[in-house]
């Protein structure tokens, strides 16, 4: 059936954490699609003030998604140490 499958994926992949501040939980499902594309990323303790989530959606492919996660937490702090001074 090309990028899809002929019944969805319905098994579930969780997980949650919490810090001081906050409680969270993420939960993803593969569907219809052949392959899990999307990927998501939660640092709840960045610093003592500062927590990351994402969401990054796969309609551009897993390479997309897996650069994305891989790169913008990185890219946003470079930015940060760049702009302090």
């Amino acid at each position: 059936m090309g990028v899809y499958l002929s019944s969805p994926k319905t098994e579930k992949f969780s997980e949650d954490g919490e810090n001081n501040k906050l409680r969270y939980g993420s939960s993803s499902m593969q569907g219809w699609r052949s392959t899990m594309e999307d990927a998501h990323a939660a640092y709840p303790d960045l610093d003592g003030s500062t927590s990351f989530f994402g969401v990054y959606d796969g309609h551009g492919g897993k390479k997309f998604s897996s650069f994305i996660f891989l790169s913008l937490l990185k890219f946003l702090y470079i930015h940060y140490l760049l702009t302090m001074y």
